[in-house]
């Protein structure tokens, strides 16, 4: 009769190692190739007093012919409400930032602002070039 003998590997199983650096790698490509819409040319009005400010915020853009993006795609001023509460997770904490060309209307960035306040959202800014 034969005895078995247990054999005990030693080392590391690389497999694992492997699928988690392949995970890391895909996320850290796709959250690197999401860009702030540059696509869309909004020249901002200048300021003395602007700030930068690095957060991650829903960024509603205004060209110069007073059409506005969300995320490059072109939105009508009565979607905004229902588009926001879509996008928004918590109304309390997050913001929006309107970036309107210095040529648009004055009249189309407040709308945009009362459809903001429309969607429950509290914080929201203008953007400027400093």
């Amino acid at each position: 009769m034969k005895k078995s003998r247990m054999v005990i590997k030693s080392g590391i199983e690389l497999a694992a190692m492997v699928d988690v650096v392949f995970l890391l790698i895909t996320y850290f490509l796709i959250n690197s190739s999401i860009t702030r819409n540059p696509s869309i040319k909004i020249d901002l009005p200048k300021s003395l007093s602007a700030k930068v400010d690095d957060q991650q915020n829903i960024i509603i853009h205004v060209d110069e012919n007073n059409l506005i993006y969300i995320n490059s795609d072109q939105v009508k001023l009565e979607e905004l409400p229902a588009l926001l509460k879509i996008k928004v997770k918590n109304p309390e904490e997050d913001q929006i930032v309107i970036k309107g060309d210095k040529k648009s209307s004055y009249q189309t960035i407040i709308s945009i602002m009362d459809q903001v306040s429309q969607a429950g959202i509290v914080h929201f800014n203008l953007a400027t070039e400093h």
